[in-house]
């Protein structure tokens, strides 16, 4: 009776296939977005050097494509932060670094936020962000406990004002009305301003 070997196919290896597929679609949906924010599926596809249906694969509507393209940039701004140790030296000197390396992370994501800011409101893009705020919430009671920041208002009051300036932000360099050299000091200004 002959052998019969056992053949199985390789889940590590297609698992880490269709991970490299996937970081690919994702970054040229980034880059795709950037250049036009209505950018297709077929676009996306084009940048990425795949078929349409590879994309669809892993991403059945647009919707899909752009929720996960949001969180993998929501994610990595919230490394950032963690990055530029929020809880370090003096609260004002610290939300000043955490807002410059933030914004200067989110220059790739410019579009991308213009289009979540589109199509979402302010409740959705606050829910959105929760983590990324968890993670500045600590600084911001800080400031308060020690003078820096206003105590009058809220913590939540502070957050909110903080992610409309950086959507804010976003929208003014997408419609070229403030350069990429002017808006991240410009940025930091105003909400240091606006916390003070």
């Amino acid at each position: 009776m002959p052998a019969h070997h056992a053949t199985t196919p390789d889940p590590p290896r297609r698992r880490a296939d269709a991970e490299r597929s996937i970081a690919r679609i994702l970054d040229a949906a980034v880059d795709a977005l950037a250049g036009d924010p209505e950018a297709s599926m077929a676009q996306v596809a084009r940048q990425a050097g795949v078929v349409r249906a590879t994309i669809y694969v892993h991403f059945p509507t647009r919707e899909a494509l752009l929720e996960a393209v949001t969180h993998r940039a929501i994610a990595e701004v919230a490394r950032v932060i963690d990055a530029a140790e929020p809880d370090r030296g003096p609260p004002a000197e610290a939300l000043g670094r955490v807002v410059t390396e933030t914004w200067r992370t989110l220059g790739r994501y410019h579009a991308l936020v213009a289009v979540n800011t589109e199509q979402h409101g302010a409740e959705a893009l606050r829910d959105r962000h929760a983590s990324v705020l968890d993670k500045l919430h600590p600084l911001i009671e800080r400031g308060q406990a020690d003078g820096s920041f206003r105590s009058d208002v809220p913590v939540a009051w502070h957050l909110s004002m903080l992610l409309a300036l950086m959507h804010a932000a976003g929208a003014e360099l997408g419609a070229g009305r403030i350069g990429e050299a002017d808006a991240g000091p410009a940025l930091a200004a105003t909400i240091l301003g606006a916390l003070a």
